[in-house]
């Protein structure tokens, strides 16, 4: 099941990504990195400013998308490794945008999400760069 996440359930969506970013994107950052990131994800008034929609399994929460609506971009998007590749990321993106009204769309990847934002019609906009001991690639869709 997919749905929008309540506010009260922003804090499980910051443990998921946090979970995730450790697991997964280890080539991606620097000690500085890690910090930067929880820094992000633990600072509530930087999480309320997104939208967070949420992909569930037996009410667990399996993956998270999070989104500034005012400026068209996807912060946060990571679903459990358990779970890659069996169409649940693809399937929170669509909710999403089904939800969101957007004329484009921008995000920042990691190397291990590029080939992923890909296949949703994501396209590099400049090369890999490192922001706070964070490596990312900026990537954008029009809609």
């Amino acid at each position: 099941m997919i749905r929008k996440l309540t506010k009260e359930e922003y804090n499980h969506a910051a443990d998921l990504s946090y979970q995730v970013y450790m697991e997964c994107g280890k080539s991606d950052f620097t000690q500085e990195g890690i910090e930067t990131f929880k820094d992000f994800v633990y600072n509530t008034s930087l999480i309320n400013a997104l939208d967070f929609y949420g992909a569930f399994e037996h009410h667990r929460l399996i993956g998270i998308i999070g989104v500034n609506k005012e400026k068209q971009h996807i912060s946060l998007f990571f679903i459990l490794p358990i779970y890659h590749r069996q169409g649940i990321g693809k399937s929170l993106f669509v909710y999403m945008m089904d939800d969101c009204n957007f004329t484009h769309l921008t995000v920042n990847s990691t190397t291990y999400a590029e080939a992923f934002y890909q296949s949703l019609g994501f396209k590099k906009t400049g090369e890999k760069e490192i922001n706070k001991g964070i490596v990312s690639i900026p990537m954008e869709r029009n809609v």
